[in-house]
């Protein structure tokens, strides 16, 4: 069966992977482990001050941040002057339905040539 030169380098590296894992020696591993368990047995009784205090910092900043956006939504909309507001009952001017008339510019602002510039 014919092989690729992705097949033949994935059996170079499990091969290199396996010759690196035997040259490591006994008391070695048991090293690791040890820091393995230990690092995932979830104590957190000797965590440094500096990490306690990294949770209570993101804590805060999260609550921060969604005050922040919970104020955004809840401000009301600003109320215009009579003279800004449009009115209804008057017709719209030719240049507000330039864009509801112009399917072109949307595509125009959707394409690739805009998102480069």
């Amino acid at each position: 069966m014919p092989t690729s030169r992705n097949d033949d380098f994935d059996r170079s590296l499990r091969q290199l992977q396996q010759h690196a894992e035997g040259a490591v020696s006994a008391a070695t591993l048991a090293r690791l482990r040890q820091a393995r368990r230990h690092a995932t047995s979830g104590a957190d009784a000797g965590a440094s001050p500096w990490r306690r205090r990294g949770w209570w910092l993101a804590t805060a900043c999260s609550a921060v941040l969604a005050v922040t956006v919970a104020v955004q939504f809840n401000r009301t909309a600003p109320v215009l002057p009579p003279s800004v507001a449009a009115d209804p009952a008057t017709d719209l001017s030719d240049d507000a339905l330039l864009f509801d008339e112009s399917p072109e510019l949307y595509l125009w602002l959707g394409s690739d040539a805009v998102a480069m510039e």
